[in-house]
């Protein structure tokens, strides 16, 4: 890890085969995941979530014939910026260990 760096999880960079959905009563926010920890991820959108909201999250790994869907997961937006929104889980993020496999 090195000095700037400061998280202390495994982190998957650049997984733009995988897509999420944020889901609040009417409202659904689509984007291409960045990057993906146990902890929480970085999502690109053009619609930013607003800030401190808790969704619901669905995140998808797409394959070039199939798609895994991940559902059931929440999470909270600890930030939203021009590089995305930032996704803290409720909950640890449990199958990030297929990820490295699908990748």
């Amino acid at each position: 890890m090195n000095a700037e760096e400061r998280r202390e999880s495994f982190r998957l960079v650049d997984v733009s085969k995988a897509t999420c959905t944020l889901i609040d009563d009417n409202i659904r926010i689509e984007g291409t995941l960045k990057n993906l920890s146990r902890s929480g991820f970085l999502i690109e959108t053009d619609r930013l979530p607003e800030v401190s909201k808790s969704y619901a999250i669905e995140i998808v790994l797409q394959g070039t014939h199939s798609r895994l869907l991940v559902d059931n997961l929440s999470g909270t937006v600890t930030r939203a910026d021009g590089e995305g929104a930032a996704i803290e889980f409720s909950r640890s993020f449990e199958w990030l260990v297929l990820a490295p496999i699908f990748f």
